[in-house]
């Protein structure tokens, strides 16, 4: 039987070099394109047949995003593969809207390959081989975004999958922080018990977003620093983000970009907050760091389900989509589950209504919701959230207007977005 071919679009030498090797030793040809007319001549060519391409978006020689979209308009079906270094947020977004089946960092590993040909035999629906066999099995069809949603909320409802616990740290600091005379020593003692959100508390403490002058080192310094409320709020981002690890390469990147955009989101709404001069910005900060936490969870899900169903084909466009749709039920089912109380649960579940004026809704909670989606806005509007199109919920200047921000200080709280970005990138790595 003839060698599956693999199309290497990029303009670096000795990255296809070192692609073509990996993929002769795994039983594949390679043809490589530098151009966009050598890409499209060896698409074109009828005597050798492209299986599927790994191209380098970024590569500015190549002209990556032109080439794609080339390849797109005329191979609409053809699996593509993004191999860059890095990788910005309109990169992303194009290769998500550009149906790639998956990316993987450069320099390529060859665990790395095998794991993206593997993806590529399924999407395709044809044999192309797995390292050590002879052919691939028929993939599973993906389901439509909101079938995939309702059948894991048919798993949680039934037991099969269950909402994750609040983790153990955050549980006993709730508990200290109580007490509003507790003495800083006691927060100590709960952060010394988990050395990466004590780490995470000593970076954040250097961050300008939370007023770092002079390099602290140590945890008590830090805790000295910021007080316990601001400790609280780190804390719980910290252990937040532990909660989630991804296997599948395509999984972790959106939950990078998932997480940039909701401790942007939470700072921003933060200060927004003090400029309203809210009685408790620190309680909005977490509030809405939370308050997009059934995305969080259906997406790990979702990532666990097509990691043990290796047949299983969905596309990150899919998956999108049911995180856009569905989260609000499971985030205010899973701050219920954690007992974080009725404003946590509210505006979890209520945030994409488009007007928050129903009678049941307290003046607190009505205030909270249009912080956290003015802050959601403003940071979607700057390109740094994780959806392309907007979701639903109140315009910027109802929420504005409701909040009571003059017109003179709103472009400030817009422009603020990306200075916070470079701000709070130690909370973010």
């Amino acid at each position: 039987m003839s060698r599956r071919t693999l199309l290497i679009a990029d303009a670096d030498t000795a990255a296809t070099s070192h692609l073509t090797r990996l993929l002769d030793g795994l039983g594949l040809d390679a043809a490589v394109g530098r151009t966009v007319t050598e890409v499209l001549a060896h698409l074109e060519n009828k005597d050798r047949r492209i299986d599927a391409m790994f191209i380098d978006l970024g590569s500015a020689e190549l002209g990556g995003a032109r080439v794609l979209t080339a390849v797109r308009d005329q191979y609409p079906d053809l699996p593509v593969v993004i191999c860059a270094s890095g990788g910005s947020k309109p990169e992303f977004v194009f290769a998500i809207r550009s149906r790639v089946v998956d990316w993987i960092d450069k320099p390529v590993t060859l665990p790395a390959v095998t794991e993206a040909i593997k993806r590529v035999a399924r999407e395709a629906r044809r044999s192309l081989p797995r390292p050590g066999m002879a052919g691939a099995g028929t993939p599973t069809p993906a389901p439509a975004p909101r079938t995939f949603v309702a059948e894991i909320a048919r798993r949680v409802h039934d037991g099969s999958i269950a909402l994750p616990e609040i983790p153990q740290v955050l549980e006993e600091l709730r508990r200290t922080l109580s007490n509003l005379d507790v003495s800083p020593g006691e927060v100590l003692r709960v952060l010394e018990k988990d050395p990466a959100i004590a780490a995470q508390v000593v970076a954040t403490a250097n961050t300008a977003a939370y007023g770092g002058r002079g390099r602290i080192q140590d945890l008590r310094s830090a805790v000295a620093r910021l007080g316990n409320r601001s400790i609280a709020g780190i804390a719980q981002a910290a252990a937040l983000r532990g909660l989630f690890a991804f296997k599948l390469p395509a999984f972790r990147k959106v939950f990078q970009r998932m997480w940039s955009a909701h401790i942007l989101t939470a700072t921003l709404a933060r200060e927004l907050a003090g400029e309203v001069r809210d009685p408790d910005p620190e309680q909005v900060f977490m509030v809405c760091l939370m308050h997009n936490a059934g995305e969080q969870f259906l997406l790990r899900i979702m990532g666990e389900i097509c990691q043990k169903q290796r047949e299983l084909v969905v596309s990150m466009e899919e998956v999108l989509g049911g995180l856009r749709e569905m989260h609000p039920a499971f985030g205010a089912a899973l701050l219920k589950k954690w007992e974080m109380g009725p404003l946590f649960e509210q505006v979890a579940r209520r945030h994409h209504e488009s007007a928050y004026d129903a009678p049941e809704i307290d003046a607190r909670t009505r205030a909270v919701l249009h912080l956290c989606n003015l802050a959601d806005r403003l940071v979607s509007e700057r390109g740094q959230g994780l959806y392309n199109d907007t979701l639903p919920g109140p315009d910027v200047d109802v929420s504005f207007d409701a909040l009571g921000i003059p017109e003179a200080r709103r472009p400030h709280f817009a422009n603020r977005v990306l200075e916070i970005a470079a701000d709070i990138a130690p909370m973010i790595g």
